[in-house]
């Protein structure tokens, strides 16, 4: 395989394990069952945006646009991934409910391990991709490079508190910059990839859009259920920014894990 191809890889699953260990870090089972018995109808309108109602719009999108079986095959496993880490970072900056955007990314990331590998091969199928992955394939990198993670976090978070409050804010940073070194590698390794299937904008387009609707879908679909924006004295606007943003971001996680594998050892047959 090539090296160059092995790095990139390395970036990308190590943004992956970063990310769930600083996940799990920050879950205590009073912390996360709380806040999700306050906001049962929530929970499920969550499950409902990100599972049903946005996959439908990305993956119907897809379907009629006039996109490569690649960019096909990566618009299908974002549409199916929900849970992004860094929700509660930017609810805080929105000044939404902190204490519930740890319970959605759990609900979401652990509804994700279910959804994505039972979802995803028929989606593929039906977009007619040529992948034919099985759910094994899509599930085990998930649980060695997330859910792993995630477990092993959350026991050095209830025996050594101390040490979790030590490493846990060098985390979110860390994975973000393994995210940038990945994501800038892998353009310049498939530039010319990139470009031919980047033709005519509809990619670029589709990217902006996507989070967009997701924010109005959560926005709308999240009690109470109102056209007119919330005033900021209302106990529901907090959980209504949660819906919003846990809506429009994609946890781009799980999608590498499903496709980076498979994306190298397509690159690694070609060369």
């Amino acid at each position: 395989m090539d090296p160059l191809l092995v790095v990139i890889i390395t970036f990308g699953l190590i943004f992956v394990v970063t990310a769930s260990l600083g996940n799990g870090l920050s879950i205590t089972a009073p912390a996360v069952l709380g806040p999700m018995r306050e906001h049962k109808q929530l929970n499920v309108m969550l499950l409902i945006s990100n599972f049903i109602v946005l996959p439908a719009l990305i993956i119907g999108l897809t379907a009629l646009l006039p996109f490569e079986p690649q960019v096909k095959m990566a618009f299908a496993a974002l549409a199916l991934s929900a849970g992004a880490p860094f929700i509660p970072w930017l609810v805080s900056l929105a000044k939404g409910n902190l204490a519930y955007s740890g319970s959605a990314v759990v609900l979401l990331t652990f509804a994700t391990f279910i959804i994505l590998p039972l979802a995803l091969p028929l989606v593929l199928s039906l977009l007619g991709t040529g992948a034919t992955p099985s759910m094994w394939l899509v599930l085990w990198p998930m649980l060695l490079f997330m859910l792993l993670p995630i477990v092993v976090g959350m026991f050095i978070r209830a025996r050594y508190v101390s040490l979790a409050m030590q490493i846990g804010p060098y985390l979110g940073p860390l994975s973000i910059t393994f995210l940038v070194v990945h994501i800038t590698l892998f353009l310049g390794y498939t530039w010319q990839d990139f470009i031919s299937l980047a033709g005519g904008g509809l990619i670029a387009i589709t990217i902006i859009m996507l989070p967009l609707a997701g924010m109005l879908i959560g926005y709308l679909l999240s009690p109470p259920y109102v056209l007119s924006p919330v005033p900021a004295a209302n106990p529901q606007r907090g959980s209504k920014i949660v819906s919003a943003v846990a809506v429009a971001q994609q946890n781009t996680g799980a999608a590498i894990c499903c496709a980076i594998l498979h994306w190298a050892n397509t690159r690694s047959q070609v060369t």
